[in-house]
């Protein structure tokens, strides 16, 4: 999926201070489309264009973030909202049968019934009590048995209902895939909130999502206020496993295994290779040094104009002592307990914007470990939440 995979264009004149985009949605031919949801990527702000294709959006008073122009069995269009606030613009978008879709291996019945479970564990998160996907059965797999490669596809637009949160998410799931040699899963998609419930339950459970989440440490950080919300930042880097074998015996181990596997022998299976083994199984490659605790934000951000980046060369380890909250005589109070939450960053040299609503660019690029990692769409708030709504 390209972020410019459609044609924009403006015309009219600049409306200042507004707040609204309006405009016209269209395919190449020029006919027009209608029930396009519009929306701002991870919010409740949406529209739907009418039967000549036009549209109007009060973005209220956001500043950034992505515009989507999504309909099923169409392209689904990205734009960033700082480039159309207060601007009339022309949107053209085509039909998806009109794009050639390269398949390594075919969907099949099989697979699905092997991957949909591991697929939930990671896009929905392992706790997944009162949240389910209602058109769970458009999903499409394909795994690439040779490379261990595992991808997933949504034709539709996924209904997720979250009855702990009390919304319902209509994601656009963009690509979804898992690498099992790497042990690395990833996906990026759009979303649009529906709050379905205002439950003093409900609001309960949202906080207790919030504190301690990477949204909660973003929107701490471009605040500069870490320290008053809790969270503690340390640098931290890999350095090897001495106890870990050496690429030596590792070649070893390979070199038994391919023997054994190409000339169909049974190779004897030796003490020295019985230790390089069990070296592998009970040591990790890397171990996690903390170079420096309690960073300050300067030394892992800069601002420039206004604007804040996450700029940093090895690893941020995110420490955060989370209270959950409770409800006691109507009222919302900090339990007793304490949990101590440690998460790990990989800005590995790059530069992600980091923006007041809690998210950074390019957010398929920010590599995530820990507790971060595990705060999928189970524990997922819209963009405008604010604490105790």
């Amino acid at each position: 999926m390209k972020f410019l995979q459609f044609l924009f264009f403006f015309f009219g004149t600049l409306l200042f201070y507004s707040q609204i985009i309006s405009g016209k949605i269209q395919t190449e031919s020029g006919s027009s489309v209608s029930d396009v949801n519009i929306y701002l990527d991870g919010t409740k702000i949406s529209t739907l264009s009418i039967n000549d294709g036009s549209f109007k959006l009060d973005v209220q008073g956001q500043k950034s973030g992505n515009l989507i122009f999504q309909k099923d069995n169409y392209e689904t269009n990205i734009f960033p909202l700082n480039q159309a606030i207060g601007k009339t613009v022309k949107v053209v978008i085509n039909p998806q049968n009109e794009i050639e879709e390269v398949i390594i291996i075919p969907y099949t019945e099989k697979a699905y019934k092997d991957f949909i479970n591991y697929f939930l564990d990671k896009f929905i998160g392992f706790d997944r009590d009162d949240v389910r996907i209602k058109n769970q059965r458009t999903l499409k797999f394909s795994y690439d048995k040779k490379n261990k490669f595992l991808k997933v596809k949504a034709p539709q637009t996924l209904v997720i209902e979250n009855k702990k949160l009390g919304y319902t998410i209509q994601y656009n799931l963009i690509n979804f895939q898992a690498d099992f040699n790497s042990k690395s899963t990833s996906y990026i998609g759009t979303s649009f909130f529906k709050e379905t419930s205002f439950r003093k339950e409900i609001v309960l459970n949202r906080m207790n999502a919030y504190k301690g989440s990477l949204m909660h440490f973003f929107r701490s950080l471009y605040n500069n206020e870490l320290e008053k919300e809790g969270f503690i930042v340390n640098h931290a880097k890999r350095i090897p496993n001495p106890n870990y074998p050496s690429e030596a015996e590792l070649q070893k181990l390979k070199d038994h295994f391919n023997i054994k596997k190409t000339q169909n022998s049974t190779l004897p299976w030796t003490d020295e290779l019985e230790a390089i083994s069990q070296k592998k199984s009970k040591n990790s490659e890397f171990l996690m040094a903390i170079l420096k605790t309690k960073i300050k934000e300067s030394e892992f951000t800069k601002r420039k104009d206004g604007r804040l980046f996450l700029d940093f060369e090895d690893l941020l380890m995110v420490n955060y002592q989370k209270y959950y909250y409770e409800i006691k005589k109507g009222e919302f109070v900090k339990s007793g307990g304490v949990v101590t939450q440690s998460s790990i960053l990989h800005p590995e040299a790059l530069e992600f914007e980091i923006f007041k609503e809690g998210l950074s660019s390019e957010p398929d690029q920010l590599i995530l470990e820990e507790h971060f990692s595990n705060q999928n769409v189970s524990k997922m708030l819209p963009l405008d939440y604010q604490f105790g709504n």
